[in-house]
């Protein structure tokens, strides 16, 4: 999944005004699947933003709460991976 310079700065949406913000909703569109959405570990947006997990955490729960995006668990058992999809407005 890789992100271009290209792709950060036409990514334009008021509740996307910070660049990890904005890296981890590229990363989930980019990385979607044929059914749209993609699994991501909190490690990788971490590695992808530099941010402890806990602001990984504090990221994806905005990016909802806006409704940019939406997240399931990727399996039944508690420490399963979300998986995550963008919201088409």
């Amino acid at each position: 999944m890789n992100i271009t310079l290209e792709e950060i700065v036409a990514v334009q949406h008021q509740a996307l005004n910070t660049l990890p913000r904005k890296i981890i909703y590229l990363l989930i569109r980019n990385g979607e699947d044929d059914t749209g959405w993609t699994t991501i570990s909190r490690g990788t947006f971490a590695s992808a933003t530099a941010l402890p997990r806990r602001s990984v955490d504090y990221v994806t729960k905005h990016l909802i709460s806006v409704g940019l995006i939406e997240r399931r668990k990727s399996a039944d058992h508690s420490n399963a991976t979300y998986q995550y999809r963008v919201i088409e407005a």
